[in-house]
């Protein structure tokens, strides 16, 4: 799954500096992100009346229901510079009974994001992986040595259907689904070559349009 938070502009702000590395849910009924979101899933960014301003890789998630102020205090004691709510905020939440803190990680800018039906006051939407405009697919040693690359989803709706990826140097490359994930395009050893791509990094899809995705390679550190 996916997900999209919004969120106030500052707050997106301080992620992307580094002074808040915690997203927080704090509500009175049971709602998403509660029981919902879990790690490696991907967080998108969204100013609250504005644009999509950054995106980010759940960490790790923790829970709690049945709360009482009393618990509401000890989170704020234990995570509140992470998370970065000033005094209001913290007094908004006194009497929430959920919550739901996710550490962020790979936190990067964006302008792009899922398109989404807007529900009136909805602060947080969960989407399938497919409805995303930004994945990742994981380069492994097989697929660099064998020169092929997959989609990052699980989508039938793609399958047999024309693709069109923009790759780095702007080579236009119309393929299509072979087999699963796999793209039947099997030109990928330039890329791969000229990148110094390596087990581990990550090849990104950004979708443009229906059908239609601009791919970059994205290194990973590999210590």
């Amino acid at each position: 799954m996916i997900h999209i938070a919004i969120l106030k502009p500052g707050y997106i702000r301080a992620i992307l500096d580094g002074r808040k590395t915690i997203e927080s849910r704090l509500t009175k009924t049971n709602q998403p992100p509660h029981g919902v979101i879990k790690p490696g899933e991907r967080l998108f960014l969204k100013a609250s009346g504005g644009a999509f301003m950054a995106t980010a890789i759940a960490g790790k998630v923790r829970s709690w229901a049945d709360m009482t102020p009393a618990d509401v205090r000890a989170i704020r004691a234990t995570y509140g510079k992470s998370i970065g709510g000033d005094k209001a905020y913290w007094q908004a939440k006194r009497d929430a009974r959920f919550a739901t803190l996710v550490t962020l990680k790979d936190v990067e800018p964006i302008d792009v994001g899922p398109a989404y039906k807007i529900a009136y006051m909805k602060a947080w939407y969960v989407l399938d992986d497919h409805l995303g405009p930004l994945a990742d697919y994981v380069l492994t040693a097989g697929a660099i040595r064998n020169r092929y690359a997959s989609i990052p989803w699980k989508s039938k709706a793609l399958s047999g259907q024309p693709l069109w990826i923009t790759l780095p140097d702007g080579t236009i490359i119309k393929t299509e689904l072979a087999s699963g994930r796999r793209l039947r395009w099997r030109g990928w050893a330039d890329l791969y070559r000229n990148a110094n791509a390596q087990t581990g990094d990550r090849l990104r899809y950004v979708r443009t349009a229906a059908g239609h995705y601009q791919v970059r390679l994205i290194h990973i550190g590999h210590g």
